[in-house]
Parts: structure tokens; C-alpha cells; sequence
């Protein structure tokens, strides 16, 4: 019987592979009047008391507790104080974590990190003189060999791209003093998105296609985000973010009114992906997304923590997701994170091996169309990219051919350009033919876009398919329809901007997309720099 007991613990017990995590724990304030709260946050004002404070510290418990990292930054946490309370509670709870470490921001919030590992040193890298710029916390484990975590919170989206460049530039500064062969990590609340060069809003950008995430720490490469299949030598200044690892629409953690971004992070250098060292464990980065974090009967709402009539109601949790990936610094092939009893069967169940990969095959585009989910990846030779706003895009390979969207991927394409592609991920969306992940092959040619593209007439809107994009359109809105000519059509315009789509307007649409929604066709505008008002 004992010899049984012994099997069943766990392998990983004797060897170091950590589950790093980072989560923005959305205005983690104690009771402590400082002068330096935000209002909402003011003790025994705005029902912020006792109870509500309670609340909030066991709900934050309850989610580090069931994500279970070993490691996990913190953001928006305002001060020492109150990550010692949320430490107790979590020891309370059964998830202790022996070690921490926090900024000392002169603004309201903090970036902290709590650890089950033993933290060997910590340091604070210095953004600017400004108290409105967080310093990064630097934090190396006592690992062999060591580990350094490096937590961010940039600044907010209220702010110009130019003040989030600051934060890069203090962070890649600090990264080219220390040594080539040094191991970190890097993750927090970036306030980016990972491909914030292609999505960037026309006010925010005040630097000229230049951007802290993507340009100054270089997880960009010719214009797309680096992947981890990309084999590419390049030197130690690139780095991967792991939302590559994961499809497209997948990729967000945070919620500001119903649009969906991703604003955290964890990236990685070159020498986090080989296998001497720490590295990381390919497909493990994540998005924790229990189901109580989601508000019931609304799907895909965050079950924010909840401030109503001026007052909090001591409900919810907060407006981010946590993300994770594991590290390790093993050859074994056994997960920490499995359960006891994955690893007992993996001993007794023979490893089936997987069937050898088929070669790629070759398609067009309207072969393409017809494939509901690609089983392997195809190459699509020579597809033209007739229209392109942020990471949208729309490529045909002749005039009559199908349009397929290519979505969230369009990165570092050109309109008006043709290419080979490598094409990972397809699916079909409301009738629309989509392309989730793929990689150039090759530029091709250049051609004329107005020849692909018509313009738009409301008496042969029925005629379009599903997926074309139309042109020079005007009409009439109101209540969510375009009027043209005594007849309506359904208008949605994906960008917001305050004060286009006012009743009784005037409208002349540039470019938009033919698009089906429960049961109607519709005219589909990615981007309000489209739309101009007319008197």
C-alpha cells in the first residue's frame, strides 16, 4: 500500500515549473484614508465600508484562489497595506502566498506581484518625474536558474500613445543593461492592445505609427505579430507576445462598455522559447474564464465589480480577466498543473502517437469558401487585398470571385497588394467566409481596388453576396437603418465615435462591407473615418 501512496504523488514535486499569472484586480482600495483615493473610493462615502470592502478583498481571494498560479502580478492595487489584508485572506482560504512585493506609486494604485517562491530581490524602474507614471515593478525569483518578472500598468487609453511609448522606452532600457543570457518575463496591464499599431483610435495617435507594445518592444515583425512558428533569427531587442498562441477572437480579458480588448499581456524573449532554462510550455498561455466572472443570462459580459447611483453594491469582480502560462525549466514531460491522477494513468495508458502530418495542399479562394473548418493548414495562392481598415481586411483573387474577411489578422497588409498565404484557421460567421490566422508567403503583385469594388445601389442589394464590399453610399439614418431612395437598409458601424450617427443625418459612406444579421442583409463599417456627415 505504501509503495502505491508514493506513485501517486505528483513527479512535478521535484521539479521547478511555475504558472505565471498577471491580473488587474480593478481599484483594490482599504479603508485607510490617504487623501491620494479616487472619490468613489473615499472610506464610509459611497457605500465603500466594512462590508463592501469585505466583499471585494473575498471575491479578488475567490479568483487567485481557483487560478492557482505560483506567481501572479497585480494591478490597481493602492498600497502595502491592503495587499497584507488580501494576503491573510488568502492564507485563510488555503492559498497562501508567503512572498510579495509592491511599487510605492505617489498616485493612487500600485503594481504588486504575490509569489509562492521565494523572491530573491526586487527593484523599480523609473518611468518619469511625472506622479502620473507608475513605476515598473522588477522582481527576480530565487529559482536556479533565475527568473525575473518585470509587472506593468502603462497608462490608461485617456492618454496619447505617446505617454505609454515612455513606459517602453523605461522598460527596454533597463532591459539592455542586464545580461544577454538573463530570463525574464514580462506582464501586467500594458492599457495596449497586442497589435495596438493596427487598432489604434486617430486621437490617440500622437506618434506616427510608432507604439509602446508592438514597435518599442518588438513584438512585431514587417508589420505582423511575431509567432511562436515563426523560426525567425532575429537578435535578443524581439519579443513574443503570447496572445499569439491562441486564435484571434479569443484574444481579449478586458471589457470597457461591451467592447472587448487585450490589455494584458505576458511576453517573452527569444530565450524563453529554446529549452535550456526556464522556457515556456507551448499552448499553455490562457485566459481564466470561470463562469462566475461572467454576469448570468449575458453572454460574454464580465461580471464587473458593480458601482450603481453613485454607490457600491458590494457585487462582482472586476472588468479584467486574469491570463496565465506556465514555465518550466524540466525536460520531463509531466505538467505541474495536472491532476495527481492524469499523472497515474499516463503510467499505465500507452502513448498513442499522433498520425503523421499530410503535406499542405494548395487552394483558391472559392475552394477556400466552400471549407467550413480547415483540419490542416492550406496555402492560397495570390489573394488580393481589395479593402483594409486596422486588422480587418477583405481579399478577393478576381472580380467575381468570393470575398473572404480576414479578421483580427489583416496586420502589416497593404490595400491594394496580392499575396501567397499560409492559411492556419478558417470558420464561417452569419453567412461571412473568415480567415482567423495565417502567414505571408510571399508579395506579389499591386492592382487597381476600385476595380473589385462597386458601388453600392439599394435596388440590387439583394444581389450582393455575403462578404463584398460596396462603395459611395448615401442615405439617411435613423434608428439603426440607412435610408436610400424610399428603401432601408440595416446600418452597423463597429468603430463608435460621438456625434456621427445622429437622427435625421446625412450620411455618404465611403467603403462598407455587405454583412447578414438575423435574417436581413446589412452594411457593415469598420472604421468612422468612413463616414462623413453631409449638410
Amino acid at each position: 500500500m505504501k509503495k502505491i501512496l508514493f506513485m501517486l504523488i505528483p513527479i512535478s514535486l521535484f521539479s521547478q515549473e511555475l504558472k505565471v499569472a498577471t491580473y488587474n484586480v480593478d481599484n483594490l482600495f482599504d479603508l485607510t484614508y490617504n487623501k491620494s483615493e479616487y472619490k468613489e473610493y473615499i472610506p464610509n462615502t459611497h457605500n465603500w465600508n466594512s462590508n463592501t470592502f469585505n466583499k471585494k478583498i473575498e471575491n479578488i481571494s475567490r479568483v487567485i484562489c481557483e487560478l492557482n498560479a505560483d506567481v501572479i502580478g497585480l494591478e490597481e492595487v493602492e498600497n502595502k497595506n491592503v495587499l497584507d489584508i488580501l494576503q491573510k485572506r488568502l492564507a485563510k482560504k488555503g492559498c497562501k502566498y508567503r512572498y510579495s512585493a509592491i511599487t510605492h506609486n505617489k498616485g493612487a494604485i500600485n503594481e504588486a506581484l504575490l509569489s509562492k517562491v521565494k523572491i530573491k530581490n526586487t527593484n523599480l524602474i523609473k518611468v518619469s518625474q511625472s506622479p502620473r507614471d507608475r513605476d515598473i515593478l522588477e522582481v527576480t525569483l530565487d529559482t536556479k536558474p533565475k527568473l525575473k518578472i518585470f509587472v506593468n500598468h502603462w497608462r490608461s487609453k485617456a492618454a496619447p500613445e505617446s505617454k505609454r511609448v515612455i513606459y517602453a522606452k523605461a522598460l527596454v532600457n533597463r532591459l539592455n543593461k542586464l545580461p544577454s543570457t538573463t530570463e525574464y518575463i514580462i506582464i501586467g496591464d500594458f492599457n495596449s492592445n497586442y497589435n495596438e499599431c493596427s487598432v489604434i483610435s486617430a486621437k490617440n495617435n500622437d506618434t506616427n505609427g510608432v507604439c509602446g507594445i508592438d514597435t518599442i518592444l518588438k513584438t512585431f515583425y514587417n508589420g505582423r505579430l511575431l509567432m511562436l512558428r515563426n523560426k525567425l533569427n532575429l537578435d535578443r531587442s524581439y519579443h513574443y507576445n503570447l496572445w499569439s498562441e491562441i486564435a484571434s477572437p479569443r484574444r481579449w480579458s478586458h471589457e470597457y462598455y461591451g467592447h472587448k480588448g487585450s490589455l494584458d499581456s505576458i511576453i517573452v524573449p527569444k530565450n524563453m522559447l529554446d529549452s535550456s532554462g526556464w522556457f515556456y510550455k507551448k499552448d499553455s498561455f490562457n485566459v481564466f474564464n470561470k463562469r462566475f466572472l461572467f454576469k448570468k443570462g449575458k453572454k460574454g459580459m464580465l461580471n464587473v465589480w458593480e458601482y450603481k447611483h453613485s454607490k457600491h453594491t458590494g457585487h462582482g469582480y472586476s472588468d479584467h480577466l486574469p491570463i496565465y502560462a506556465i514555465f518550466s525549466n524540466s525536460q520531463k514531460k509531466e505538467l505541474k498543473h495536472e491532476s495527481i491522477l492524469d499523472k497515474f494513468w499516463k503510467k499505465f495508458i500507452p502513448y498513442i502517437k499522433k498520425e503523421k502530418s499530410i503535406n499542405t495542399s494548395k487552394v483558391n479562394i472559392d475552394t477556400l469558401a466552400k471549407i467550413k473548418f480547415l483540419k490542416q493548414p492550406v496555402v492560397l495562392d495570390r489573394a488580393c487585398v481589395i479593402y483594409k481598415r486596422g486588422d480587418i481586411g477583405v481579399i478577393k483573387s478576381s472580380k467575381n470571385s468570393k470575398s473572404i474577411t480576414l479578421y483580427k489578422c489583416a496586420e502589416g497588409l497593404k490595400e491594394g497588394s496580392c499575396y501567397s498565404f499560409k492559411i492556419y484557421k478558417k470558420k464561417k460567421y452569419y453567412g461571412l467566409d473568415e480567415i482567423l490566422d495565417l502567414d505571408v508567403l510571399k508579395k506579389e503583385d499591386s492592382f487597381n481596388t476600385d476595380n473589385f469594388i462597386k458601388d453600392f445601389k439599394i435596388d440590387k442589394l439583394n444581389s450582393y453576396k455575403v462578404g463584398d464590399i460596396v462603395k459611395s453610399i448615401r442615405g439617411v439614418y435613423e434608428d439603426n437603418y440607412l435610408y436610400i431612395d424610399n428603401n432601408r437598409v440595416k446600418l452597423f458601424v463597429k468603430e463608435k465615435r460621438r456625434g456621427i450617427l445622429k437622427k435625421r443625418s446625412k450620411l455618404y459612406i465611403n467603403k462598407a462591407q455587405i454583412g447578414y444579421y438575423k435574417g436581413e442583409k446589412e452594411l457593415v463599417v469598420y472604421s468612422a473615418d468612413d463616414i462623413i456627415k453631409e449638410n
